[in-house]
């Protein structure tokens, strides 16, 4: 019974890692048009180069490096607080909120151009520069098509 017990604790382990749980220095992972992994980093060192290799299971020489503005946890906490607002219709003008680890920023697609209702998403960026906030004209476009003769 005690082996048994030892034997749990070790498979537990592993599983406490989970994708959130990244280091306060990573900021992004993507695949670039050549196919070669792009690791975005806040701090860039040899020592974070190796151990966010490590972390993600890939070699450090088939890998680029850039530096990032945001870290990754500073835009996953950002991006729950877009997607709170959405579901509690604090930003009902707000179509959609996705992070862009290749861009290394939060993309925002609004369907108003009023600079309160940007500003109400803008205050939850407490850094500020990680929102890409998009116009969607695809409406006013198609009542404009309508409205011409």
């Amino acid at each position: 019974k005690k082996k048994k017990k030892k034997e749990k604790k070790k498979k537990k382990k592993p599983t406490q890692i989970t994708t959130t749980n990244y280091p306060t220095y990573y900021s992004g992972k993507y695949i670039d048009n050549n196919g070669n992994n792009v690791i975005l980093l806040y701090e860039d060192s040899p020592e974070n180069r190796k151990q966010i290799c490590n972390i993600l299971g890939i070699t450090e020489s088939k890998t680029i490096f850039k530096k990032a503005e945001y870290t990754y946890e500073y835009l996953i906490k950002l991006q729950n607080k877009i997607s709170e607002k959405m579901q509690n219709k604090e930003l009902p003008f707000v179509t959609s909120s996705s992070l862009m680890e290749d861009k290394n920023n939060i993309k925002v697609t609004v369907t108003s151009n009023s600079i309160s209702d940007w500003n109400k998403i803008k205050e939850l960026d407490t850094i500020g520069g990680a929102l890409d906030i998009q116009y969607e004209t695809n409406n006013i476009g198609t009542e404009e098509l309508v409205t011409t003769e």
